[in-house]
This record gives C-alpha cells, sequence and structure tokens, in this order.
C-alpha cells in the first residue's frame, strides 16, 4: 500500500537508507532499540528522531473529537469496532489500529473531524496521547520486560486516564482498573456486567459462539445488540463499542447496526482456510488470557479436536507467564510449539519450544516442538490426524505454517 503512495520502502535495515535519504524526521518504532543502525545513522547526522507516539501526539491536535482505545486485551478490535460505528454515522472517521481494518493496512484515512486509534501501553507510549475520549478495556500484568509489577502498570493506566481530556470509560469488572478508578480526575463513565455503574450490560449466548448483549445507562435500556463477531470476549468488546458510540452520541440505531455488520480485523480468530475437513484459523493471542478465551470460543463454536502451533512472543513474557501458558496450552487436543519470537530481545537459557513442549507433556498436554523448515511436515501430520480446527497462534512469526495450510 504504501508504494503504491509513492513512498519508498526498504526491506532491510541499514544506515545507509539513511544516508542515502536524508529526511529531514526519523520516526521510530519501539520495536527497534538504540543499536538499530538506522537509528543510529538519524543520531549520528543530527536527524531528529522521534518515536511514532511523539508523532501521533502530534497528529491528534488536527482533528475535532479523537479516541483512544487501551487495555491489556482487545484494543485493536475494539478500535476498527468504533472506526466502523463512526464510517456508519457518515463522520469519515481516520482510523490507526495495530491490525489490518482496511485490505491494506491498519490505517483507514478519514476527514479531520473524527480520529480513532489504538493507544498502547508499551513503553508508556500511549502517556504521549491525550485522548478527547480515552477507553479502558482491562488490565493485566504485561509487557513485563518494562512493567515489573501490577502497580506499575496499573499507575501507568492511571496517567492515560487522566490526561483524557473530556472523559474516560473504564471496565469497572477488570479489578485493577477498578482499584484506579477512585484516583481518576477526568469525567469517568464506570461500564459492568454485575455492578452499580454508570453503564450495565447483560450478554446472552444465542446460538454456536454466538451472543447478544443489551445496553442499560443508569438503568435505562439503551437497546439490544447483535454482534456478527463470535466469541463472549467479542461480545464485551462490541460493549464498549457501543458504550464510546453512546459516549460520543452516535444514536443507538446506528451502533447497532454497525455492529452487526462488523466482521473483525485480521489475525482475531480469522478463518483463513479450510482444507480436507479442517477448518484453519489465525489469531494473535500471546497472553494466557487471550489463550483461554480464543479456546472456549472455539469449544462454542463446537469443535471437539483442536490443534494449535504457538509462537511464543519475547523471552521476557514467555518467562513471566510460562506456567500460564503451559496451563492454557494444555487444554488444547494438541500442542506444537514453535520458536520463541525474540523481537527486540536476546535469547534467555532455559526458555525455548522445547522448555514450553516439554511442560506441557508435564501438565497431561500432547505438545511437539517444531521449527519454520518443519512447517511442510508438521502441516501434514497436522491434517492427517482430522482435527476439527486448527488454530495458528501468537505474535511471533508463524507464517511459514499460515503459508503451508494455504498452499495444501
Amino acid at each position: 500500500m504504501l508504494s503504491k503512495n509513492g513512498i519508498l520502502v526498504r526491506l532491510t535495515h541499514s544506515k545507509e537508507n539513511i544516508m542515502a535519504y536524508r529526511p529531514d524526521l526519523a520516526v521510530f518504532s519501539l520495536a527497534i532499540d538504540s543499536s538499530n543502525p538506522e537509528y543510529k545513522a538519524a543520531v549520528d547526522m543530527k536527524i531528529p528522531a522521534v518515536s511514532r507516539a511523539d508523532l501521533l501526539g502530534a497528529l491528534l491536535l488536527d482533528y475535532r473529537v479523537t479516541v483512544g482505545i487501551s487495555g491489556s486485551h482487545g484494543k485493536s478490535t475494539v478500535t476498527a469496532m468504533v472506526g466502523k460505528i463512526l464510517t456508519e454515522a457518515k463522520k469519515e472517521p481516520t482510523v490507526l489500529c495495530g491490525a489490518d481494518v482496511s485490505g491494506g493496512g491498519g490505517l483507514v484515512i478519514g476527514g479531520r473531524d473524527h480520529l480513532v486509534f489504538e493507544s498502547c501501553e508499551y513503553g508508556d507510549s500511549f502517556l504521549k496521547l491525550s485522548a478527547d475520549v480515552q477507553v479502558l478495556l482491562n488490565l493485566e500484568l504485561d509487557h513485563t520486560d518494562y512493567f515489573k509489577s501490577e502497580a506499575a502498570i496499573g499507575e501507568s493506566f492511571l496517567k492515560c486516564a487522566n490526561n483524557a481530556k473530556r472523559c474516560c470509560i473504564l471496565n469497572y469488572d477488570s479489578p485493577v482498573l477498578r482499584s484506579i478508578a477512585k484516583e481518576i480526575k477526568t469525567k469517568l463513565y464506570t461500564v459492568s456486567r454485575d455492578m452499580d455503574t454508570e453503564y450495565r450490560y447483560e450478554v446472552q449466548k444465542t446460538e454456536s459462539a454466538a451472543y447478544s448483549f443489551k445496553l442499560y445507562h443508569k438503568d435505562e435500556l439503551i437497546g439490544e445488540y447483535f454482534p456478527r463477531v463470535r466469541g463472549e470476549f467479542n461480545a464485551v468488546n462490541s460493549v464498549f463499542a457501543a458504550v464510546c458510540a453512546d459516549v460520543i452520541g452516535i444514536p443507538y440505531e446506528v451502533s447497532s447496526r454497525a455492529i452487526s455488520e462488523f466482521s473483525g480485523i485480521k489475525r482475531r480468530l480469522e478463518l483463513i482456510n479450510k482444507r480436507e475437513g479442517v477448518d484453519v484459523f489465525y489469531d494473535y493471542a500471546h497472553h494466557p488470557s487471550e489463550i483461554c478465551a480464543v479456546h472456549t470460543a472455539l469449544r462454542d463454536m463446537g469443535y471437539r479436536s483442536i490443534s494449535v502451533i504457538f509462537a511464543p512472543h519475547t523471552y521476557s513474557r514467555t518467562a513471566s507467564f510460562f506456567y500460564s501458558f503451559v496451563k492454557e496450552l494444555a487444554k488444547f487436543d494438541t500442542v506444537y510449539v514453535t520458536d520463541v519470537y525474540g523481537a527486540r530481545e536476546s535469547a534467555v537459557v532455559g526458555i525455548s519450544s522445547s522448555s514450553v513442549s516439554s511442560a506441557i507433556r508435564e501438565a497431561g498436554g500432547r505438545a511437539k516442538a517444531v521449527c519454520s523448515a518443519e512447517a511442510e511436515q508438521t502441516v501434514r501430520e497436522i491434517i492427517s490426524g482430522k482435527p476439527g480446527c486448527v488454530v495458528l497462534m501468537g505474535a511471533g512469526d508463524v507464517d511459514a505454517f499460515r503459508k503451508e495450510f494455504i498452499k495444501i
């Protein structure tokens, strides 16, 4: 998409890219560190270098209404869903999402009135982003290479909430978010399934992995919604999109229609293939709670035999949640664990696909360590077992396996 719009794209990092182009500004992602050759070249050449969050924080000033979506889980889906609602309301939003929402990436270019963006907590980058409406979906300990405790990440989310210019929408069912609610100074809208909050909702299962919900504001029924996306976790995601719509003044008829038409985003319980009676899903789950939600949703959909190819993401996360990963992965019928995707991190002794798969077996599960070079052999082995479905899971690199499933 970038190339089609006349932007020069390089597929490798090299100092020569900076030296030859001599940009006025270099923008970097927190996925790289200070040893990156292009970052070092920019610094050496005294080219201003800012993070993506710095740039986005400046861009927010150009929009009348900005909506930030934060949380440990579901923020990409809710960002895309709120974008869909605003589009349905003829607001022509600009949407910045962490997943493909438009067929060309995580960007929808709209007008200069409404901007919806995914606000990520890693490295406290979301503290550089001051939204008019800040949504806090949930909160659990994650990114343990940066946040050393639940209290530390809670403190960052509190600062994020207090940065909101107009209001904050908060999931009161999340214990950590509930604990910081009393310290939030901006106008606060609380949301809960069962507690006495500003907004309340009731979720009901309607069919295989399909859920509806009723939304109330101060005990007055706003209406009933029928999300198209499957899984109870997506019903809860839809609740927060609906509350956000109500807060910014979108009528129920518009938001309910958009939610019923929203078909999801890439790598979020995405059905990518059906081969030889086996359904193949692709999901970004890389935290134990997300793995649990995916397993529950697939069982709800009627699958009784589920194989998973799991790519652990970062050594720090794998180490911090090692036994929680083992517990959740052992619920699947067969588990194939690929090499740890280190991203910005160096390898850690004792943390590997072999150690994870071994622990799963010790916990009573069936697991095997595999690598990308074994993709074809692994895929054929899985297919021959005739599982009901296979899910490629994780924020790491499972692309070789995806390509093999599509080829078969």
